[in-house]
């Protein structure tokens, strides 16, 4: 092949191998201006819509109109944004691939971040929206798992020596479980983190009742709470346990799942095979979905959504203990799962593991849930006391104080739990359990 000939052909190849190359995000939002003169600023963000699915969005702004594109970075499904900004108020149209309104965003510029809000078309499907400014277009997702954690605080509130298991979910919510030594008694809780770190955590008992209201502050994982007269107690954590994540979303479809994962080979490959055959479940449901619709109206945007997550309710150097739960929006009701894991055997613990088989244990518990239920601020109710007669207390999970017994989960009642204290099951306890809850 001749110098020349090898010159023409680079010529000829050079303006296909360019109209192949993808545009810039950045040069596709200056081509959304028709007067790119005008054009004040273009920005990149990156951020997740629930703390989970990762988006980048790049914005322009020319005084007047704002406009851009957002990216799922999972998916790399796209959408074209349109709106304003006023007072550091920023709205934006999302418009889906044919140009038609699929959904919004809203919310408001603090320093280089935009917290606030994304909604479907109609606002009845949304979720938290945080963005961040970065230097350049974030085009890899993160771990949606590296802001999610679970951390064991010891210390007194006042005179009463107290345990602490929080479990940071997201950017703005916590839950967990306190454990009062003089109560013997655990609570649960669910709180909030506003965006000066301080949290307000609402703790209630197993019959439905509000215990009491704990006020503080969460930096990282130090936390502090107020006590009377204005003082402040800290908290430092003396143990603590990281989050698996899986996320995933498209225009249609999307699915999440946070679940615990510990240094015991054997208990995450438990977890591990529980979580992938639910995801696999998510993603078999989502190419069913995908291959039944012939178009992508604003109707059908995230209508198909997939949830699971863990609460740990316990844990020590030998044991651990919570609930998986998983939902979705093809199947009626949640699936609940138990686990309670033994370090030292490298497996589940069931009932015949903690009891002595040759006492009527089973019999005992029956007996003491139904006398317990009926303190129940519902129990009055004729529909909640038929639903709770009806139904087993047949899930359980490890306390500090005692075994849990719970329901499957009610549209109206929720999961219904008691707890039978050691002192009262100690007739019936294995020796070698009670050995194993002493671990710190």
């Amino acid at each position: 092949m001749s110098y020349h000939f090898k010159f023409i052909l680079i010529i000829f190849l050079v303006p296909i191998f360019s109209f192949g190359q993808k545009m810039e995000t950045k040069d596709y939002v200056k081509s959304l201006f028709k007067n790119h003169s005008k054009i004040q600023w273009i920005k990149h963000y990156k951020g997740r819509i629930d703390d989970l699915n990762d988006v980048s969005v790049t914005l322009g702004f020319d005084g007047e109109t704002c406009k851009g594109r957002l990216t799922y970075l999972r998916s790399n499904l796209q959408f074209d944004l349109i709106g304003s900004i006023v007072d550091r108020q920023i709205y934006l149209e999302e418009l889906d691939s044919s140009k038609k309104v699929s959904g919004s965003l809203e919310g408001k510029f603090l320093k280089n971040t935009i917290s606030g809000n994304w909604s479907n078309y109609n606002n009845s499907k949304g979720g938290n929206l945080l963005l961040t400014e970065t230097d350049q277009e974030l085009k890899f997702p993160s771990y949606c798992g590296d802001n999610k954690w679970i951390r064991k605080y010891q210390g007194a509130i006042g005179k009463d020596r107290v345990e602490i298991i929080l479990q940071k979910e997201s950017t703005d919510k916590v839950s967990g479980f306190i454990f009062y030594s003089r109560k013997n008694k655990t609570f649960a809780f669910k709180g909030d983190i506003d965006e000066q770190d301080n949290i307000i955590l609402k703790v209630k008992d197993q019959l439905g009742g509000n215990v009491q209201t704990i006020n503080g502050n969460l930096q990282k994982d130090q936390l502090t709470i107020a006590i009377k007269n204005g003082d402040q107690k800290e908290f430092t954590p003396s143990d603590g346990l990281t989050i698996g994540c899986i996320e995933y979303a498209d225009y249609m479809t999307g699915y999440d799942i946070t679940f615990p994962k510990t240094t015991n080979a054997a208990f995450n490959q438990s977890m591990n095979e529980e979580t992938e055959a639910w995801v696999q479940a998510c993603r078999t449901h989502a190419t069913k979905i995908k291959k039944q619709s012939t178009s992508t109206p604003p109707q059908k945007r995230a209508t198909e959504r997939g949830y699971a997550w863990s609460e740990v309710a316990f844990f020590n150097k030998n044991i651990i203990s919570g609930f998986m739960t998983y939902s979705n929006t093809w199947t009626p009701g949640q699936k609940l799962i138990a686990f309670n894991f033994d370090f030292e055997k490298n497996s589940s613990l069931y009932l015949e593991d903690i009891f002595e088989k040759k006492k009527d244990f089973k019999k005992y518990i029956k007996n003491y849930i139904k006398k317990e239920i009926k303190d129940h601020k519902y129990y009055s109710n004729s529909d909640f006391k038929k639903w709770v007669k009806k139904n087993e207390f047949s899930y359980f999970t490890i306390r500090q104080e005692g075994i849990c017994f719970s329901t499957k989960f009610h549209m109206l009642y929720g999961r219904q739990s008691i707890t039978i204290p050691y002192q009262q099951l100690k007739p019936f306890l294995k020796k070698s359990f009670l050995k194993s809850l002493k671990g710190n």
